[in-house]
């Protein structure tokens, strides 16, 4: 599939985050430059395109694993990068996420490198000392501070034994005889004598003991949207691997399924009413990006019949949140890094920076509705609705949807004339507007000239 995500990076001009393109790397090369935005704010390498966005693709179609070997085994501390092999423009590319480094100073083979402008440098003495000031000031947030009630052994040697297997054969760690916990200890988690709140929240058996605030809670509203009718409510408590897993299952079993028409023609497809990866994706940002200090409030679901609302203590930040149905992609704000570090290694976290983002893709493929994100009195709701849009369109739409692809830009006058049986301006207009409301193409210009692209 063609990545609308790389599309959607390089089309925004003011990103929280910079976007470098690299076409013709060597994986040292890269690396240096990942140690460079580990030590600033992260950000994306599209590698196979130019600096000018024309896409040329990758010849080594390796370079991923070569990349990541790299990382793995000469980037200090463990960083969290996400490497991706992705097709772009009909060719090879790779997305690189670099999430902003939760333990400066980084180094890559020994030595440190900052961006100096457009070019990756060694930094000065003044400069090593700052970021050593940003990383006391990380070790300060609440996963880094020492839960006074937990021991080594109050974690879960077989859930820590499963992640390792799991970050080794990702080759996002390197093989050790002592498994997880020099990771641990190396992301200022776990050492000789204390056990830090992140290592707990993640891996501790007993978790009502230690940290209670480790709960999710899930209310079904089949009756409406007052809050003392109710039909079902259950209260999850656990480590938030555990709590992941645990609500999933509580979605596969529950969520009722439908028969609908992909292409508005022939496709029929059986699938949950709600898409399981989307909300899989959405449960793991609640949990990874939820506020831990507030020790009274947990993730709560509530599951009506035409939405699920997700709720997590914690606002956005408001630079993030472009408008209700869009928050800008991002790799550098994170409440609690060295957690989402965890989950990044677990695989938990494959599309790092890029989960809202993809979050409304999906549903603007399916032709449903679009999320919408709410945040607000400390906290952030996002609103899945299970409507599919595709259902609502009228058979000249999808007659129409059915002979063009994404990228093709039309008029309302060449809308008009495509059909044998012309429709009126009017009912040209409502047609467009009703593919402008679901996603499913985009404005171009104004007045006369108006075009609108297919999406």
């Amino acid at each position: 599939m063609e990545s609308s995500f790389i599309e959607m990076l390089l089309s925004q001009k003011h990103l929280p985050t910079p976007i470098e393109c690299v076409p013709y790397p060597k994986a040292e090369m890269v690396a240096k430059s990942i140690c460079a935005l580990l030590n600033a704010q992260g950000g994306w390498l599209v590698i196979g395109v130019d600096d000018k966005y024309n896409c040329v693709g990758i010849e080594n179609l390796e370079i991923e694993k070569d990349i990541q070997k790299e990382i793995t085994n000469n980037i200090s501390p463990l960083p969290l990068v996400y490497i991706q092999k992705e097709s772009y423009k009909g060719k090879a590319v790779v997305l690189i996420t670099v999430i902003k480094g939760s333990l400066p100073p980084y180094s890559y083979k020994n030595k440190y490198y900052i961006n100096n402008g457009d070019v990756v440098a060694s930094p000065s003495s003044d400069e090593i000392s700052r970021l050593m000031r940003d990383s006391f000031a990380i070790k300060s947030t609440w996963e880094s501070i020492t839960n006074l009630y937990a021991e080594k052994d109050s974690l879960n040697d077989e859930l820590m034994g499963e992640i390792y297997r799991r970050g080794v054969s990702s080759g996002r760690l390197a093989e050790s005889n002592n498994g997880l916990y020099p990771i641990l200890s190396e992301l200022q988690m776990l050492d000789s004598y204390e056990v830090k709140n992140g290592a707990v929240a993640l891996f501790a058996e007993n978790i009502k003991r230690y940290l209670p605030q480790c709960r999710v809670r899930i209310q079904l509203m089949s009756k409406g949207k007052t809050a003392d009718q109710f039909d079902d409510t259950l209260t999850l408590e656990g480590n938030i691997f555990s709590l992941l897993n645990e609500t999933i299952s509580y979605f596969q079993e529950r969520l009722p399924k439908q028969s609908f028409f992909l292409d508005g023609k022939t496709t029929r497809m059986d699938d949950y009413i709600y898409p399981l990866d989307v909300i899989d994706e959405a449960v793991s940002n609640a949990l990874i990006h939820r506020d831990y200090s507030d020790t009274l409030d947990e993730v709560t679901i509530f599951i009506y019949p035409d939405k699920i609302e997700i709720t997590n203590p914690g606002r956005l930040p408001d630079k993030l949140v472009k408008s209700k149905n869009e928050v800008l992609p991002h790799s550098s704000i994170l409440r609690n890094p060295l957690m989402a570090e965890m989950f990044y290694i677990a695989g938990e976290m494959e599309k790092t920076g890029r989960g809202m983002a993809l979050i409304s893709t999906k549903m603007r493929e399916l032709g449903k509705k679009l999320p919408e994100w709410t945040s607000s009195n400390d906290r952030t709701t996002l609103r899945i609705f299970s409507q599919s849009g595709k259902l609502a369109l009228n058979e000249r739409i999808e007659y129409f949807l059915g002979a063009h692809s994404k990228g093709d830009v039309f008029s309302k006058v060449e809308y008009i004339a495509f059909f044998e049986k012309k429709p009126s301006k009017i009912t040209a207009q409502n047609d467009i507007q009703s593919m402008l409301r679901l996603g499913i193409c985009e404005k171009i210009g104004n007045g006369p000239s108006t075009k609108y692209r297919m999406i």
